[in-house]
């Protein structure tokens, strides 16, 4: 017999054990003890069936059902302290804890409201630790307005049943409004259930103070009707199971808009901020001290968020402008420095050095020793290229195998100069992969200029000093004129290093 099965069998033999209870004693003792505690019993079960239901989700599913769990285990602890007062005499204090378990037990399921269908990773963070303290606030307001103000002792007073219902409903709304706005079909499975089954709790809380079961005692036959709202969600949550995610090969779905989640976050201050305002008019202080521990909360939360976006926005940034395989500057951001030294060189008179490198032979390293081994070789010359540049000069990686040097305030004879450099450190690396070297080297061609409206014609003229390398035997630096006067001396060979993949 599966689990599923088990749990949805226990269910209905302790609600048939309840319906017996209430049938044969009903409110003559032990009938109210034993018909809270098959009530506990049943709390407990729902409190599993969540635990079990969270362990065979993932993301949104999972903390969907640990927050349920929550919300049981508060309902639970009331409904022990209930079971407790039957059996003993106890002050009017304990009853005030049984009603309050009762009549917030929600208060962490709410959360759920605030969950990301495309980002969660089933994990509570900071975020939602905030959402949680601001749960706690709604549940100090809420005991202050409710009980404190009314004057209530154990139980709500008669005045403010009437928002307390309207305030559970509320709940309730959302959970089917967010159901209904969801592009997730696990959000909505989700939202939709669990916003019926707390629509039809109001229901029942409705009938129990304003319709049949008004003034009746533990034990009587409305009892039955609370154990059916039990039954109910362990039936949803043994029976819960994670949708099959889409083909890879279908479209994908629509990403839910932002605005849809981030509007519930307003959820909580306000109800705070409303119930505050009632409080107010009779104990000021009190009610100063819950709105500004509210308004910490939600500064916080503010600036959390504030602090994600800009560590995406820097990533982006950086993900846009750099190479993923180098980590050099990519194509169009090393363009985009070249235009720029070039528009401060022609304002400063200064001239802008332009290298255009390719690796030599690199297809045979491909067809030879494979792709992985390839990339691993471009990452290495990538590196030794940035080892050798100045701090000022910039890299990029043009295409494929091939580099693009920004170096200003260089004339051709130091643009030579730093490419014989480059070439020379390359070619000294000793790449060995598989057990055997891997010769690297790397053909350059060079110009120079100092205006940002030639920029294209730079570009024209390094590529063909490039070819001329190439055709020239490779390995070599050759400039788009010939060298003439403007050629530097090359610098004394580096040291040689050796990479092993």
């Amino acid at each position: 017999m599966s689990r599923t099965n088990t749990v949805l069998i226990t269910a209905s033999i302790l609600w048939l054990a309840h319906l017996g209870v209430v049938a044969t004693l009903g409110i003559v003792p032990p009938g109210p003890f034993l018909s809270d505690f098959v009530q506990l019993i049943m709390g407990g079960l729902m409190i599993f069936a969540c635990i079990q239901a969270s362990r065979r989700s993932e993301g949104l599913a999972r903390s969907f059902w640990r927050l349920t769990a929550a919300s049981y285990i508060l309902w639970w602890m009331g409904q022990g302290t209930s079971t407790y007062t039957d059996l003993f005499v106890t002050p009017a204090s304990v009853d005030w804890v049984a009603n309050l378990f009762f009549s917030f037990w929600f208060a962490p399921l709410a959360l759920a409201m605030f969950l990301d269908p495309d980002n969660e990773a089933g994990s509570l963070d900071s975020l939602i630790a905030l959402d949680f303290v601001q749960a706690i606030l709604v549940c100090v307001a809420a005991y202050l307005y409710f009980f404190y103000l009314p004057k209530a002792g154990g139980k709500l007073g008669n005045s403010v049943w009437t928002p307390y219902l309207v305030t559970y409903a509320f709940v309730a709304g959302a959970f089917l409004v967010r159901a209904g706005v969801t592009r997730s079909r696990v959000a909505r499975m989700l939202f939709g259930r669990l916003g019926l089954l707390l629509a039809l709790s109001i229901f029942v809380d409705v009938l129990y103070y304003y319709g049949p079961g008004k003034n009746l005692k533990t034990g009587a036959w409305f009892d039955v009707i609370w154990s059916i709202a039990l039954v109910l969600p362990i039936a949803v949550a043994a029976a819960w199971k994670q949708p099959e995610p889409a083909s890879p090969y279908a479209e994908a779905p629509a990403r839910e808009k932002k605005i849809h989640t981030e509007i519930f976050h307003l959820f909580y201050p306000l109800l705070v901020l409303s119930m505050s305002l009632q409080i107010a008019r009779e104990r000021l202080a009190l009610a100063a001290a819950v709105v500004f521990f509210s308004f910490v909360c939600s500064s916080a939360r503010l600036l959390v968020t504030q602090h994600r976006l800009v560590q995406t926005q820097d990533a982006l940034r950086r993900e846009a402008s750099r190479d993923g395989l180098t980590g050099l500057w990519n194509r169009k951001a090393i363009l985009d420095i070249l235009e720029r030294e070039l528009l401060r060189a022609e304002r400063q008179g200064e001239t802008v050095g332009v290298i255009m490198a390719d690796v030599d032979h690199f297809k045979s390293v491909n067809d030879s020793r494979g792709h992985v081994a390839g990339d691993l070789v471009l990452r290495i010359i990538s590196s030794e290229v940035a080892s050798v540049v100045r701090p000022y000069d910039s890299v990029g990686r043009y295409g494929g195998e091939e580099f693009f040097i920004v170096a200003p305030n260089c004339g051709p004879a130091e643009t030579w100069e730093l490419a014989e450099r480059i070439r020379a450190s390359v070619a000294n690396c000793s790449v060995v992969t598989g057990g055997s070297s891997v010769s690297v080297s790397l053909s350059l061609g060079i110009t120079t200029g100092n205006s940002a409206a030639d920029a294209e014609k730079l570009l024209q003229a390094a590529d063909t000093a490039l070819y001329q390398a190439k055709n020239a035997g490779r390995n070599r630096v050759e400039p788009n004129s010939a060298r003439a006067s403007t050629t530097a001396q090359a610098p004394q060979i580096a040291a040689r290093s050796k990479f092993w993949l």
